[in-house]
Protein backbone atom coordinates (compact mmCIF):
# COMPACT_ATOMS: atom_id res chain seq x y z
CA UNK A 1 0.00 0.00 0.00
CA UNK A 2 1.60 3.49 -1.06
CA UNK A 3 1.12 6.79 1.18
CA UNK A 4 -1.13 8.54 -0.53
CA UNK A 5 -3.68 5.67 0.25
CA UNK A 6 -2.69 5.88 3.67
CA UNK A 7 -2.42 9.48 4.31
CA UNK A 8 -3.08 10.28 7.84
CA UNK A 9 -4.10 13.71 8.99
CA UNK A 10 -1.54 15.67 11.09
CA UNK A 11 -2.02 16.23 14.23
CA UNK A 12 0.03 17.48 18.00
CA UNK A 13 -1.46 17.24 21.04
CA UNK A 14 -4.58 16.74 19.12
CA UNK A 15 -3.96 19.92 17.16
CA UNK A 16 -4.59 19.51 13.59
CA UNK A 17 -2.71 21.05 10.96
CA UNK A 18 -1.82 20.96 7.10
CA UNK A 19 1.05 19.62 5.95
CA UNK A 20 3.12 20.97 3.07
CA UNK A 21 6.38 18.85 3.05
CA UNK A 22 7.84 16.74 5.83
CA UNK A 23 11.85 15.92 6.03
CA UNK A 24 12.87 13.40 8.77
CA UNK A 25 16.61 12.23 9.42
CA UNK A 26 18.47 10.62 11.59
CA UNK A 27 22.01 9.96 12.47
CA UNK A 28 24.19 7.49 13.80
CA UNK A 29 26.99 8.00 16.97
CA UNK A 30 29.95 6.48 16.33
CA UNK A 31 33.25 6.29 18.48
CA UNK A 32 36.22 6.04 15.89
CA UNK A 33 39.71 4.50 17.51
CA UNK A 34 42.72 5.41 15.23
CA UNK A 35 46.49 4.05 15.36
CA UNK A 36 49.53 6.04 14.71
CA UNK A 37 51.09 4.79 11.17
CA UNK A 38 48.02 2.89 10.19
CA UNK A 39 45.74 4.10 7.42
CA UNK A 40 42.33 4.29 8.66
CA UNK A 41 40.52 3.14 11.99
CA UNK A 42 38.32 1.24 14.05
CA UNK A 43 34.58 2.22 14.00
CA UNK A 44 32.37 1.64 16.86
CA UNK A 45 28.66 1.75 16.24
CA UNK A 46 26.87 3.57 19.46
CA UNK A 47 23.35 3.47 18.39
CA UNK A 48 21.02 5.59 16.47
CA UNK A 49 20.54 9.35 18.36
CA UNK A 50 17.09 10.56 18.10
CA UNK A 51 15.07 10.95 15.22
CA UNK A 52 14.58 14.49 13.51
CA UNK A 53 10.59 15.04 12.32
CA UNK A 54 10.80 18.66 10.35
CA UNK A 55 7.43 19.32 8.76
CA UNK A 56 6.76 22.55 7.18
CA UNK A 57 2.66 23.58 8.38
CA UNK A 58 0.63 25.73 6.48
CA UNK A 59 -2.50 27.82 8.01
CA UNK A 60 -4.80 30.00 6.15
CA UNK A 61 -8.53 31.48 5.41
CA UNK A 62 -10.40 33.95 7.15
CA UNK A 63 -9.71 32.00 10.46
CA UNK A 64 -6.25 30.77 10.28
CA UNK A 65 -5.26 33.37 12.93
CA UNK A 66 -6.88 31.39 15.82
CA UNK A 67 -5.92 27.91 13.91
CA UNK A 68 -2.46 28.71 14.06
CA UNK A 69 -2.68 30.59 17.65
CA UNK A 70 -3.58 27.04 18.61
CA UNK A 71 -1.03 24.85 17.51
CA UNK A 72 1.30 27.93 18.27
CA UNK A 73 0.04 27.43 22.05
CA UNK A 74 0.40 23.53 21.77
CA UNK A 75 3.91 23.69 20.44
CA UNK A 76 5.03 25.85 23.38
CA UNK A 77 3.17 23.48 26.14
CA UNK A 78 5.80 21.79 27.90
CA UNK A 79 7.27 18.14 27.80
CA UNK A 80 6.42 15.71 25.08
CA UNK A 81 3.33 14.32 23.35
CA UNK A 82 1.76 12.53 20.93
CA UNK A 83 2.59 13.38 17.11
CA UNK A 84 0.09 12.09 14.56
CA UNK A 85 2.66 12.04 11.33
CA UNK A 86 0.88 12.12 7.64
CA UNK A 87 3.18 9.04 6.69
CA UNK A 88 3.92 7.27 10.05
CA UNK A 89 1.11 7.30 12.05
CA UNK A 90 0.94 7.66 15.33
CA UNK A 91 4.57 8.51 17.09
CA UNK A 92 4.02 8.89 20.89
CA UNK A 93 6.54 11.02 23.17
CA UNK A 94 7.69 13.67 20.31
CA UNK A 95 9.40 16.92 21.57
CA UNK A 96 8.95 20.09 19.53
CA UNK A 97 12.46 21.66 20.03
CA UNK A 98 12.05 24.70 17.83
CA UNK A 99 9.06 26.11 15.37
CA UNK A 100 9.42 29.31 12.98
CA UNK A 101 6.11 30.85 11.87
CA UNK A 102 6.57 32.96 8.28
CA UNK A 103 4.10 35.58 7.22
CA UNK A 104 4.26 36.81 3.12
CA UNK A 105 2.51 40.33 2.53
CA UNK A 106 1.95 39.02 -0.88
CA UNK A 107 -0.10 35.81 1.14
CA UNK A 108 -3.20 37.24 2.89
CA UNK A 109 -4.19 35.50 5.58
CA UNK A 110 -1.82 32.92 4.89
CA UNK A 111 1.12 31.49 7.44
CA UNK A 112 3.96 28.95 7.39
CA UNK A 113 5.55 27.12 10.10
CA UNK A 114 8.53 25.05 10.08
CA UNK A 115 8.56 23.14 12.98
CA UNK A 116 11.34 20.26 14.36
CA UNK A 117 10.54 17.61 16.46
CA UNK A 118 12.65 14.71 18.14
CA UNK A 119 12.23 11.55 19.79
CA UNK A 120 12.28 12.05 23.70
CA UNK A 121 12.60 8.43 24.27
CA UNK A 122 13.74 5.27 22.85
CA UNK A 123 12.74 2.80 20.25
CA UNK A 124 10.02 4.63 18.84
CA UNK A 125 8.21 2.62 15.46
CA UNK A 126 8.92 4.80 12.30
CA UNK A 127 5.29 3.54 11.70
CA UNK A 128 2.93 3.58 14.47
CA UNK A 129 0.33 1.23 12.96
CA UNK A 130 0.80 -2.12 10.64
CA UNK A 131 -1.15 -2.17 7.46
CA UNK A 132 -4.33 -4.31 8.31
CA UNK A 133 -3.52 -5.41 4.65
CA UNK A 134 0.07 -7.08 5.52
CA UNK A 135 -1.25 -8.72 8.28
CA UNK A 136 -4.54 -10.57 6.26
CA UNK A 137 -1.74 -11.67 3.65
CA UNK A 138 0.07 -13.16 6.31
CA UNK A 139 -2.98 -14.75 7.75
CA UNK A 140 -3.73 -16.50 4.06
CA UNK A 141 0.11 -17.72 4.01
CA UNK A 142 -0.44 -19.03 7.68
CA UNK A 143 -3.77 -20.93 7.13
CA UNK A 144 -2.14 -22.79 3.91
CA UNK A 145 0.95 -24.36 5.97
CA UNK A 146 -1.18 -24.86 8.57
CA UNK A 147 -3.59 -26.98 6.83
CA UNK A 148 -0.50 -28.93 5.05
CA UNK A 149 0.81 -29.69 9.05
CA UNK A 150 -2.54 -30.86 9.80
CA UNK A 151 -3.15 -32.87 7.00
CA UNK A 152 0.50 -34.85 7.71
CA UNK A 153 -0.66 -34.88 11.36
CA UNK A 154 -4.07 -36.69 10.39
CA UNK A 155 -2.36 -39.07 7.96
CA UNK A 156 0.45 -40.23 10.88
CA UNK A 157 -2.32 -41.01 13.04
CA UNK A 158 -4.88 -42.97 10.56
CA UNK A 159 -2.00 -44.94 9.26
CA UNK A 160 -2.52 -48.11 11.49
CA UNK A 161 -6.20 -48.55 10.94
CA UNK A 162 -5.59 -48.69 7.20
CA UNK A 163 -3.40 -52.12 8.41
CA UNK A 164 -4.14 -53.70 11.95
CA UNK A 165 -7.71 -55.83 12.19
CA UNK A 166 -8.23 -55.03 15.91
CA UNK A 167 -8.94 -51.53 14.39
CA UNK A 168 -11.87 -52.67 11.89
CA UNK A 169 -14.68 -51.34 14.25
CA UNK A 170 -13.42 -47.56 14.30
CA UNK A 171 -12.52 -47.58 10.47
CA UNK A 172 -15.96 -48.33 9.47
CA UNK A 173 -17.51 -45.96 11.54
CA UNK A 174 -14.74 -43.37 10.50
CA UNK A 175 -15.22 -44.23 6.84
CA UNK A 176 -19.06 -44.04 7.26
CA UNK A 177 -19.24 -40.92 8.76
CA UNK A 178 -17.09 -39.22 6.29
CA UNK A 179 -19.19 -40.75 4.16
CA UNK A 180 -22.62 -39.51 5.59
CA UNK A 181 -20.78 -36.09 6.23
CA UNK A 182 -20.17 -35.41 2.15
CA UNK A 183 -23.51 -36.84 1.83
CA UNK A 184 -25.26 -33.79 4.06
CA UNK A 185 -22.60 -31.27 2.43
CA UNK A 186 -24.03 -31.82 -1.13
CA UNK A 187 -27.46 -31.99 -0.52
CA UNK A 188 -26.78 -28.08 1.55
CA UNK A 189 -23.96 -26.67 -0.50
CA UNK A 190 -25.01 -26.11 -4.23
CA UNK A 191 -21.77 -26.63 -6.40
CA UNK A 192 -20.11 -28.64 -3.92
CA UNK A 193 -17.78 -31.47 -5.50
CA UNK A 194 -16.13 -34.45 -3.56
CA UNK A 195 -13.07 -36.17 -5.46
CA UNK A 196 -13.25 -38.68 -2.57
CA UNK A 197 -15.28 -40.11 0.52
CA UNK A 198 -12.06 -42.36 1.69
CA UNK A 199 -10.89 -40.21 4.39
CA UNK A 200 -8.94 -43.28 6.08
CA UNK A 201 -6.63 -44.00 3.00
CA UNK A 202 -6.74 -40.42 1.45
CA UNK A 203 -7.26 -37.85 4.24
CA UNK A 204 -5.44 -35.06 2.64
CA UNK A 205 -7.84 -35.62 -0.73
CA UNK A 206 -10.61 -35.51 2.05
CA UNK A 207 -9.32 -32.51 3.69
CA UNK A 208 -9.04 -30.50 0.49
CA UNK A 209 -12.22 -31.40 -0.71
CA UNK A 210 -13.73 -30.09 3.13
CA UNK A 211 -11.84 -26.76 2.44
CA UNK A 212 -13.58 -26.19 -0.81
CA UNK A 213 -16.75 -26.61 0.51
CA UNK A 214 -16.24 -24.10 3.42
CA UNK A 215 -15.12 -21.63 1.19
CA UNK A 216 -18.88 -21.65 0.30
CA UNK A 217 -19.71 -19.75 3.76
CA UNK A 218 -17.62 -16.51 2.83
CA UNK A 219 -19.37 -13.36 3.03
CA UNK A 220 -21.53 -12.40 0.58
CA UNK A 221 -22.54 -8.98 1.94
CA UNK A 222 -18.80 -8.36 2.04
CA UNK A 223 -18.22 -8.89 -1.33
CA UNK A 224 -21.27 -6.44 -2.43
CA UNK A 225 -20.40 -3.75 -0.11
CA UNK A 226 -16.68 -3.73 -1.50
CA UNK A 227 -17.79 -3.72 -4.68
CA UNK A 228 -19.88 -0.46 -4.74
CA UNK A 229 -18.67 1.12 -1.64
CA UNK A 230 -20.32 4.20 -2.60
CA UNK A 231 -23.72 3.08 -2.75
CA UNK A 232 -23.62 3.31 1.29
CA UNK A 233 -22.14 7.08 1.53
CA UNK A 234 -25.72 8.75 2.38
CA UNK A 235 -27.18 8.48 5.33
CA UNK A 236 -26.46 7.58 8.59
CA UNK A 237 -29.08 4.89 8.97
CA UNK A 238 -28.15 3.81 5.55
CA UNK A 239 -24.42 3.00 6.75
CA UNK A 240 -25.64 1.47 10.07
CA UNK A 241 -28.08 -0.35 8.18
CA UNK A 242 -25.13 -2.07 5.76
CA UNK A 243 -23.02 -3.22 8.46
CA UNK A 244 -25.79 -4.63 10.23
CA UNK A 245 -25.89 -6.67 7.16
CA UNK A 246 -22.34 -7.35 7.55
CA UNK A 247 -22.17 -8.41 10.74
CA UNK A 248 -25.07 -10.78 10.55
CA UNK A 249 -23.78 -12.36 7.21
CA UNK A 250 -20.48 -12.68 9.80
CA UNK A 251 -23.20 -14.26 12.17
CA UNK A 252 -24.53 -16.31 9.76
CA UNK A 253 -21.29 -17.93 8.14
CA UNK A 254 -20.08 -18.51 11.86
CA UNK A 255 -23.08 -20.48 12.76
CA UNK A 256 -22.85 -22.22 9.48
CA UNK A 257 -19.32 -23.47 9.83
CA UNK A 258 -20.01 -24.61 13.47
CA UNK A 259 -22.48 -26.69 12.44
CA UNK A 260 -20.53 -28.44 10.05
CA UNK A 261 -17.96 -28.69 13.35
CA UNK A 262 -20.63 -30.87 15.12
CA UNK A 263 -22.04 -32.47 12.06
CA UNK A 264 -19.79 -35.89 12.98
CA UNK A 265 -20.98 -36.01 16.19
CA UNK A 266 -24.48 -35.33 15.37
CA UNK A 267 -24.01 -38.15 12.62
CA UNK A 268 -23.01 -40.91 14.74
CA UNK A 269 -25.19 -40.21 17.78
CA UNK A 270 -28.23 -40.44 15.09
CA UNK A 271 -29.11 -36.55 15.55
CA UNK A 272 -28.21 -36.00 12.09
CA UNK A 273 -30.11 -38.43 9.52
CA UNK A 274 -28.23 -39.63 6.23
CA UNK A 275 -28.51 -41.96 3.79
CA UNK A 276 -25.09 -44.02 5.10
CA UNK A 277 -25.82 -46.93 7.73
CA UNK A 278 -23.79 -46.43 10.55
CA UNK A 279 -22.06 -49.53 12.08
CA UNK A 280 -23.60 -51.16 15.23
CA UNK A 281 -22.33 -50.19 18.25
CA UNK A 282 -20.13 -46.41 16.75
CA UNK A 283 -19.79 -43.36 19.56
CA UNK A 284 -18.14 -40.64 19.31
CA UNK A 285 -14.66 -41.95 20.69
CA UNK A 286 -14.69 -43.46 17.38
CA UNK A 287 -14.20 -40.98 15.12
CA UNK A 288 -11.61 -38.79 16.99
CA UNK A 289 -9.76 -37.99 13.79
CA UNK A 290 -12.74 -36.95 11.73
CA UNK A 291 -13.67 -34.59 14.53
CA UNK A 292 -10.05 -33.03 15.55
CA UNK A 293 -10.30 -32.69 11.39
CA UNK A 294 -13.25 -31.05 10.70
CA UNK A 295 -12.83 -28.57 14.04
CA UNK A 296 -9.30 -27.34 12.85
CA UNK A 297 -10.78 -26.96 9.03
CA UNK A 298 -13.43 -24.35 10.67
CA UNK A 299 -10.95 -22.54 12.67
CA UNK A 300 -8.97 -22.01 9.74
CA UNK A 301 -12.16 -21.35 7.46
CA UNK A 302 -13.06 -18.50 10.20
CA UNK A 303 -9.62 -16.89 10.22
CA UNK A 304 -9.40 -16.69 6.23
CA UNK A 305 -13.13 -14.92 6.57
CA UNK A 306 -11.66 -12.76 9.52
CA UNK A 307 -9.22 -11.34 7.75
CA UNK A 308 -10.66 -11.16 4.07
CA UNK A 309 -13.32 -8.25 6.47
CA UNK A 310 -10.56 -6.81 8.93
CA UNK A 311 -8.24 -6.08 5.55
CA UNK A 312 -10.98 -4.62 3.34
CA UNK A 313 -10.82 -0.20 4.11
CA UNK A 314 -14.58 -0.62 2.51
CA UNK A 315 -15.99 -2.60 4.97
CA UNK A 316 -14.06 -2.04 7.93
CA UNK A 317 -14.92 1.68 7.97
CA UNK A 318 -19.00 0.50 8.35
CA UNK A 319 -17.79 -1.68 11.32
CA UNK A 320 -17.59 -0.29 15.31
CA UNK A 321 -14.93 -1.33 17.72
CA UNK A 322 -17.41 -3.45 19.20
CA UNK A 323 -18.14 -5.39 16.07
CA UNK A 324 -14.01 -5.98 15.32
CA UNK A 325 -13.54 -6.98 18.50
CA UNK A 326 -16.96 -9.92 17.94
CA UNK A 327 -15.23 -10.87 14.58
CA UNK A 328 -11.67 -11.89 16.71
CA UNK A 329 -13.01 -13.00 19.72
CA UNK A 330 -15.39 -15.72 17.13
CA UNK A 331 -12.24 -16.80 16.00
CA UNK A 332 -9.75 -17.05 18.52
CA UNK A 333 -12.62 -19.11 20.15
CA UNK A 334 -12.76 -21.45 17.48
CA UNK A 335 -9.08 -21.88 17.02
CA UNK A 336 -8.55 -22.27 20.95
CA UNK A 337 -10.92 -25.21 20.18
CA UNK A 338 -9.15 -26.67 17.85
CA UNK A 339 -6.33 -26.87 19.99
CA UNK A 340 -7.56 -28.56 22.69
CA UNK A 341 -9.00 -31.09 20.64
CA UNK A 342 -5.85 -31.72 18.58
CA UNK A 343 -3.91 -32.11 21.99
CA UNK A 344 -6.49 -34.32 23.59
CA UNK A 345 -6.52 -36.40 20.07
CA UNK A 346 -2.79 -36.78 19.82
CA UNK A 347 -2.56 -37.34 23.23
CA UNK A 348 -1.90 -41.08 23.64
CA UNK A 349 0.28 -40.83 20.65
CA UNK A 350 2.37 -38.63 22.40
CA UNK A 351 2.96 -40.86 25.04
CA UNK A 352 4.21 -43.41 22.68
CA UNK A 353 6.01 -41.39 20.64
CA UNK A 354 8.90 -43.88 20.89
CA UNK A 355 7.48 -46.73 19.52
CA UNK A 356 5.48 -45.28 16.82
CA UNK A 357 6.51 -45.89 13.50
CA UNK A 358 4.52 -42.53 12.05
CA UNK A 359 5.69 -40.80 14.79
CA UNK A 360 2.51 -39.32 14.47
CA UNK A 361 3.25 -38.14 18.61
CA UNK A 362 5.12 -35.27 17.30
CA UNK A 363 3.97 -34.15 14.10
CA UNK A 364 0.42 -32.71 16.16
CA UNK A 365 3.12 -29.92 17.36
CA UNK A 366 3.89 -27.68 14.49
CA UNK A 367 -0.40 -27.64 13.71
CA UNK A 368 -0.87 -26.34 17.69
CA UNK A 369 2.49 -24.04 16.95
CA UNK A 370 0.70 -22.30 14.04
CA UNK A 371 -3.25 -22.28 15.33
CA UNK A 372 -1.48 -20.12 18.15
CA UNK A 373 0.52 -17.82 15.71
CA UNK A 374 -2.57 -17.55 13.61
CA UNK A 375 -4.51 -16.37 17.54
CA UNK A 376 -1.86 -13.96 18.30
CA UNK A 377 -1.88 -12.65 14.19
CA UNK A 378 -6.06 -12.45 14.39
CA UNK A 379 -5.46 -9.81 17.72
CA UNK A 380 -2.86 -8.13 15.88
CA UNK A 381 -4.91 -7.71 12.76
CA UNK A 382 -7.74 -6.41 14.90
CA UNK A 383 -6.22 -3.98 17.16
CA UNK A 384 -4.23 -2.54 14.55
CA UNK A 385 -7.26 -1.95 12.32
CA UNK A 386 -8.70 -0.19 15.56
CA UNK A 387 -5.58 2.05 15.73
CA UNK A 388 -5.43 3.46 12.79
CA UNK A 389 -9.02 5.50 14.43
CA UNK A 390 -8.40 7.83 16.84
CA UNK A 391 -9.02 6.65 20.73
CA UNK A 392 -12.64 5.81 21.53
CA UNK A 393 -14.11 8.29 24.90
CA UNK A 394 -17.56 9.20 25.86
CA UNK A 395 -18.80 12.77 25.36
CA UNK A 396 -21.89 14.22 26.95
CA UNK A 397 -24.46 16.27 24.43
CA UNK A 398 -24.85 19.96 25.91
CA UNK A 399 -28.71 20.36 24.39
CA UNK A 400 -30.96 18.74 22.01
CA UNK A 401 -29.73 18.09 18.98
CA UNK A 402 -29.34 15.17 16.22
CA UNK A 403 -26.29 13.18 14.80
CA UNK A 404 -25.57 15.39 12.05
CA UNK A 405 -25.57 18.69 14.05
CA UNK A 406 -23.49 16.98 16.63
CA UNK A 407 -21.15 15.68 13.82
CA UNK A 408 -20.75 19.22 12.94
CA UNK A 409 -20.34 20.78 16.83
CA UNK A 410 -17.75 18.33 17.46
CA UNK A 411 -15.94 17.58 14.06
CA UNK A 412 -16.62 20.49 11.89
CA UNK A 413 -17.45 17.36 9.89
CA UNK A 414 -21.50 17.02 9.82
CA UNK A 415 -20.53 13.46 7.64
CA UNK A 416 -19.27 11.85 10.58
CA UNK A 417 -22.85 11.40 11.85
CA UNK A 418 -22.71 7.86 10.50
CA UNK A 419 -19.86 7.15 12.18
CA UNK A 420 -21.47 8.54 15.57
CA UNK A 421 -24.05 5.90 14.78
CA UNK A 422 -21.86 2.87 14.24
CA UNK A 423 -20.35 3.66 17.91
CA UNK A 424 -23.35 4.21 19.57
CA UNK A 425 -25.74 0.86 18.26
CA UNK A 426 -28.38 1.31 21.35
CA UNK A 427 -29.39 4.58 19.82
CA UNK A 428 -32.99 4.62 19.17
CA UNK A 429 -33.27 7.55 16.72
CA UNK A 430 -30.46 9.53 15.40
CA UNK A 431 -32.66 12.80 14.81
CA UNK A 432 -33.78 13.05 18.50
CA UNK A 433 -30.37 12.91 20.86
CA UNK A 434 -31.64 14.68 24.33
CA UNK A 435 -29.35 16.89 26.63
CA UNK A 436 -26.78 15.34 29.22
CA UNK A 437 -26.84 11.92 27.20
CA UNK A 438 -23.47 10.16 26.91
CA UNK A 439 -22.48 9.09 23.67
CA UNK A 440 -19.44 7.21 22.79
CA UNK A 441 -16.92 9.06 19.95
CA UNK A 442 -13.79 9.55 18.56
CA UNK A 443 -11.59 11.91 20.50
CA UNK A 444 -10.81 13.57 17.40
Amino acid sequence: MSWEDSMQDASFRGIRFDVINTRDSASRDIAVYEYPYVDGGDVEDLGRKPRNFRATALFWGDDYETRLQQFLAALDKRGSAELIHPVFGSMLYMQCIEYQASHDAENVDYCVVEVVFIQAKPNIQLFGSEDPLSKADILFNQVQSALDQAQTAIDNLLSPLRTAKKWMKRAKSLAATALGMVTVLKGELTGFISTTTDFINYPKAFMNDLQSALTQTSLLSKSSVSSNPGSYAGSSSDVSGVAGIVMADWNRGHTQLQDVAALPEKIVTGQTTTAVIMPAGSSVSDITELVTTIKVQVALQLVLDAADILSDADVINLLSPDDIEHIANDTRTSLQVAIIQVRETFADATQNVSSDATASGVTWQPVVESLKVMALTVQQLATSVMTQRPPLTTRVVRADTNLHLLAHLWYADYTRAAELLRLNPALRNPNTIKSGDVLNAYSR
